[in-house]
């Protein structure tokens, strides 16, 4: 059953269960889990099964991740059995954070699969312009299997320090060539608000998409998507973003600010939409 749960500060243990969504109905949902740092309080492995149980219980359909490394995405997956998942280290195409893509294996069929680098060589590991870390876009080509949709899914982490790197990161995302006839949805950790470049870029023209959360009926949560650990921290700007395309309709959308034990469960809430593709 298909739940949803637009939450603020709402323990994982008293969450109340909430209407089915539609079967046209597609739940996206957009995470920067951190990377596993020893360092962190609290750190992964104290967080991890918050974390794990947190999208489990808001059941996307489409889960797309940033900073995941490959212990992460191993444990994350063999927590979600029913979902399939794709997304290469950006260190060399094995080691380092990954822009992993998770897919329900019951609902879509998968058309294509393929990663590139941000930088003027995409197709080889390495960084680019200003960037301070090398960035990866993840995109996945999806058959849905109930209403028939292609679905064109790109998942990207824009540079925490480089802005021209985020610019052309995010023209890059928009310039990859859209599968015929296929709706696309570009998701992720965009480093940037909606007074930024790279946000213009992603809505404007060239893929001709929105932001769900503004185009959303419901919209639930606090304006920040970047916490910093910190629960309280909710003030601040929306970096974390979900863009679809301007024909569809988006009946709901939550910046989710569980938490387990009174800790927040990443230094970033994770954004989820749900979006009519009928």
């Amino acid at each position: 059953m298909k739940i949803y749960i637009p939450v603020a500060l709402l323990s994982l243990t008293a969450c109340a269960t909430l209407p089915e969504a539609a079967p046209q109905t597609l739940r996206v949902m957009s995470y920067n889990i951190r990377y596993a740092n020893d360092a962190d309080r609290p750190n992964w492995g104290e967080r991890r099964e918050a974390l794990a149980k947190q999208v489990a219980f808001t059941d996307p359909d489409i889960l797309g991740v940033q900073e995941a490394q490959p212990v992460q995405v191993a444990y994350l997956a063999a927590q979600w059995p029913g979902y399939d998942h794709y997304g290469l280290g950006r260190d060399d195409g094995v080691n380092g954070e990954t822009t992993t893509l998770f897919w329900r294996r019951d609902r879509f069929e998968t058309v294509s699969k393929s990663h590139q680098w941000c930088s003027p060589t995409p197709d080889r590991p390495g960084k680019g312009w200003d960037a301070a870390w090398p960035r990866t876009i993840t995109r996945l080509v999806l058959r849905d299997r109930l209403s028939g949709k292609v679905l064109d899914v790109r998942n990207t982490h824009l540079d925490n320090e480089g802005a021209v790197a985020r610019e052309n990161c995010a023209k890059q995302v928009a310039g990859i060539v859209v599968e015929s006839g296929a709706l696309v949805i570009v998701l992720g950790d965009m480093n940037s608000g909606p007074d930024s470049a790279p946000y213009r870029v992603l809505t404007g023209d060239a893929l001709g998409l929105k932001d769900a959360r503004k185009a959303a009926t419901v919209d639930f949560g606090p304006p920040g998507t970047f916490n910093g650990f910190d629960l309280s921290a909710t003030q601040g700007e929306a970096i974390d973003h979900i863009f679809v395309p301007r024909g569809l309709a988006v009946t709901r959308y939550g910046v989710l600010t569980d938490s387990f034990s009174g800790k927040v469960i990443s230094d970033h809430f994770p954004v989820v939409a749900d979006i009519r593709v009928d």
